[in-house]
């Protein structure tokens, strides 16, 4: 897995895979927790690929069948702390580089809530509401 060229293949396989995901939890301040995550899906002709990724992430994260398509498989690895660790680093060196103005201020976005996400446990509804905005304008 140390070999970059294969890691760059790789980086050819995770478009759209950025997302916060939006999900009502009473427990959590204002009853939403945002949860950051990376998703990679692959038909299971695919599966090595999708392997691939988990080893290359430390065995972190989760393979699993994509609910509602029968041949369809998914990587996804969720946490701030396991996307500032694994994912980010993944992206600054061998896709980002490489994308498109546009991607790049997609992923400047999506980089600009994490460390939101990282900086506090708890925001007051203003500043909550215009993180959600921001998540929305990530992921219409």
């Amino acid at each position: 897995m140390n070999n970059n060229n294969y890691k760059f293949w790789l980086g050819g396989f995770v478009e759209g895979s950025l997302t916060i995901s939006i999900v009502k939890y009473d427990k959590a301040p204002h009853g939403i927790l945002l949860q950051p995550e990376f998703n990679v899906a692959q038909h299971v002709n695919g599966l090595n690929i999708i392997n691939s990724f988990k080893v290359l992430f430390n065995n972190k994260g989760q393979i699993h069948k994509k609910s509602g398509l029968l041949n369809v498989w998914v990587y996804s690895l969720k946490g701030i702390n396991n996307l500032n660790d694994y994912i980010i680093p993944f992206f600054n060196k061998f896709i980002v580089i490489y994308s498109s103005k546009c991607k790049v201020k997609e992923f400047d976005k999506f980089l600009y809530i994490l460390n939101k996400l990282k900086e506090k446990s708890k925001f007051e509804k203003e500043e909550f509401i215009d993180i959600i905005k921001l998540i929305y304008d990530l992921n219409p």
